[in-house]
């Protein structure tokens, strides 16, 4: 999820509080009368839809810079979930201007307001009936504000570009926006011959049949989700070839604007990623995509996201030199975020406090602090974190609080103390990701796994760590699986500062 570098502002509240109010559908075109309903989620309950479930993401378009202009289709293959009469309405997640719509290619009405875009459908549909829709829409997606009154495409004179979470495809297509309904996306974005186009997954093929303009084809084959998404349209250095292979090929990439100390500093840490990617695969499971890479912008906006097999990264993390740490937590993220997902957005320590915490493994495995001391020393000084914060329900205003980080990871080093046995500890962690491939699990499954996999009742130690509030009254390393207070006396020395403390990516979150 959206990691923030010191000093920056969250603002993940501002982009998600506004979108709870259902959409009563209306405007020209339109005939349904029905509201439509969001997918259920309990911090977001107007996101997404349980109507249907999409298979497959077809997105052409062409983007001009210098107007700013999106314009083109996207064809979305989906299942009804149910039956769907002809009249009833159905709705994507999107914002932008919409052309004109066609349901299993008969004319659909439609409307366009509230974050939704709503669809009349044109023909009756049985309950497991596979359908296409393609929309067609035409807008400048950096002018344009959701409900809650963001805007996160970003434009400027060297081109756009979008990558943000929670919701970032609102922007640029429509979609069924929840991290539950997962699909494979193939990408084909016309641009000015001058300028690179980035996405997901790997780029099958660059032609250029008009004058001026190339066109960049990206394919997705494994299943993702709307937010792990981006599009980047710019002028980029790109590098890393060389570290892939022919079955994960490896790309990254550099704006051209970036100053020239933070680019050096940048490669010296995003180069690094088929190692870190090699080595978070030995402690976990193989890696669960077809390419791996990096891209570097200095218009992310203060934050690094885990864009999946390419995860994107802003400027403001390599102003002092090189940082794995930041590396490390976006990788980690393409098995905890983006291969297995959270199954609502309540579930967020499922990815931030892993990812979190593989950065602690990284230092162990560097010998710049063992995970457990990394754990003390946070637990002993950081002041910033708020323990009355409940991981498990932090609440639509806080979806993404930087507890999940800090807190998040001392929880997982609890458990890890509490079983004293890594093979057991590390084992919970791959049935985890083994399990819940391609799918999505809640913080209460996670839970079941320890349970079953240690043949204990790891529960007492996460009511302790994740939802009790305040402090508690020991630290990690002392963790027992009854959730109380160790019977051996507490080490009540203060923790030693590891050496990792001032590098890792966890603690330089915007609360930490």
């Amino acid at each position: 999820m959206k990691a923030k570098h010191r000093g920056a502002a969250r603002i993940t509240a501002l982009v998600v509080t506004g979108l709870v109010a259902p959409l009563l559908i209306a405007g020209p075109g339109a005939n349904a009368r029905a509201p439509i309903g969001g997918i259920g989620d309990p911090v977001f309950p107007n996101i997404g839809s349980a109507l249907y479930d999409v298979s497959n993401y077809s997105i052409d378009l062409k983007y001009d810079p210098s107007s700013g202009r999106l314009n083109g289709t996207t064809t979305i293959t989906a299942k009804a979930r149910q039956d769907l009469k002809a009249g009833s309405a159905i709705g994507f997640d999107f914002l932008l201007q919409t052309q004109s719509v066609l349901v299993e290619n008969r004319p659909a009405k439609y409307a366009l307001g509230n974050d939704k875009l709503a669809v009349t459908m044109p023909v009756n549909l049985a309950t497991g009936d596979q359908f296409t829709a393609v929309v067609a829409y035409n807008d400048i997606p950096s002018r344009v504000q959701n409900a809650a009154g963001a805007r996160n495409w970003i434009e400027n004179a060297n081109g756009g570009l979008i990558s943000n979470e929670p919701f970032s495809a609102e922007w640029w297509y429509p979609s069924n926006d929840h991290p539950s309904d997962k699909a494979t996306y193939a990408v084909s974005v016309l641009a000015p011959a001058d300028m690179d186009v980035l996405s997901n997954g790997t780029e099958t093929s660059v032609t250029q049949q008009i004058p001026g303009w190339k066109r960049h084809n990206w394919l997705s084959k494994s299943p993702q989700i709307p937010y792990a998404t981006y599009l980047a349209v710019g002028k980029y250095e790109r590098g890393g070839q060389n570290g892939g292979s022919p079955t994960r090929p490896n790309l990254t990439a550099y704006a051209k604007d970036l100053d020239p100390t933070v680019r050096a500093n940048a490669k010296a840490s995003v180069e690094r990623t088929p190692e870190i990617v090699d080595w978070l695969s030995s402690v976990l499971t193989p890696y669960p995509f077809e390419a791996t890479g990096g891209v570097v912008d200095a218009k992310m906006g203060g934050f690094a996201l885990e864009t999946q097999t390419r995860p994107t990264y802003t400027d403001g993390f390599f102003t002092r030199g090189k940082n794995d740490s930041v590396i490390v937590h976006e990788n980690a993220h393409q098995w905890f975020g983006d291969s297995t997902s959270v199954a609502t957005w309540k579930d967020g320590w499922l990815n931030e406090g892993f990812a979190s915490y593989m950065e602690y493994l990284w230092s162990e495995r560097n010998g710049t602090g063992s995970a457990a001391e990394i754990a003390d020393y946070a637990y002993d000084t950081s002041t910033r974190i708020d323990w009355n914060v409940v991981l498990t329900d932090p609440g639509p205003a806080k979806v993404l609080p930087a507890e999940l980080y800090s807190r998040g990871a001392l929880a997982i080093q609890a458990l890890r103390s509490a079983l004293a046995d890594d093979d057991i500890f590390f084992n919970i962690l791959r049935e985890w990701l083994t399990k819940h491939k391609y799918s999505n699990g809640k913080v209460a499954d996670f839970i079941d796994t320890a349970n079953a996999v240690t043949g204990r009742n790891t529960t007492p130690l996460f009511k302790t760590w994740l939802t009790d509030k305040g402090k508690p009254a020991y630290k990690p390393s002392e963790a027992t699986l009854n959730g109380t207070a160790p019977t051996t006396p507490r080490t009540m020395a203060p923790s030693p500062k590891p050496k990792a403390w001032d590098t890792l990516y966890a603690v330089v979150t915007a609360k930490q």
